[in-house]
Order: structure tokens, then C-alpha cells, then sequence
């Protein structure tokens, strides 16, 4: 009776670790503090920040500032270039925003407060599948 116990645990263990492999790659996604300790501020070096990181599907975002004092407004490249908000643009605004990046492409942000974009608030990041 014991094999036969030991089989039925040993198949079902397989069963488990193959439905794991079955899982999406957004298992092991990533969730990124954008600035890091300066958080979503006038100030960092965004592009710098970005460089060097592998964003993949599935990865977050995080936005962190003091509620009112910014925004984060998911633009086009047309945008992106001029500091521009187009009216029908994505605004968040909570201070504690997350952005899931749910396809592979460049994603852009900027803040959309006065001057905040052309003093340097604006990321880019390049999302692979």
C-alpha cells in the first residue's frame, strides 16, 4: 500500500510543478520605485533611473509624492517631446500611483503640473514582452 501512496504524492507533485511552468512571466514581475528614494519629484535624473533596468510585461511602476503637489499623466511621444497634456490623457493623482505595464512598446510619463515636465519630470521606459 505504501508504493502506492508514494506514487499517487509523486504524481501529484508533478502535477503541481508542471501547472507552475504553465504560469505567465508576470509571476515574477517586478514592481519599481520610480526615482527610487527620491521618489516622483523635480530633480532626478529619470533617464538615468530607466537605463540599465529590464522593464518586462507584468512589471509596476510606482509613483510616490505628496499628493497635490504632482501628477503622473501617461502621454504619446508627440506629447512626451512638447511637455504637453492632451486632454484625454490618463491622470493619476493620488501620490501613491501604480501603473502596471500590461504590453510590451514605450510607455511615457510626465508630470503635468506647470513646468514640472520641462525642468525634467518625465520618464520613458521601454517595456519588453
Amino acid at each position: 500500500m505504501a508504493p502506492r501512496t508514494a506514487l499517487l504524492i509523486a504524481t501529484a507533485a508533478m502535477a503541481v510543478i508542471a501547472a507552475a511552468a504553465l504560469l505567465p512571466a508576470t509571476a515574477s514581475a517586478t514592481t519599481y520605485m520610480v526615482g527610487d528614494e527620491s521618489g516622483w519629484d523635480v530633480g532626478p535624473d529619470y533617464d538615468a533611473w530607466a537605463s540599465g533596468k529590464k522593464f518586462k510585461v507584468g512589471d509596476t511602476l510606482e509613483f510616490l509624492y505628496s499628493e497635490g503637489s504632482h501628477n503622473v499623466v501617461v502621454v504619446d511621444a508627440q506629447s512626451y517631446e512638447a511637455c504637453a497634456v492632451p486632454s484625454n490623457a490618463p491622470t493619476l493623482t493620488s501620490g501613491d500611483d501604480s501603473v502596471e505595464l500590461g504590453q510590451a512598446g514605450r510607455w511615457l510619463f510626465i508630470c503635468g503640473v506647470e513646468g514640472h515636465c520641462d525642468a525634467g519630470m518625465k520618464l520613458a521606459v521601454d517595456v519588453h514582452g
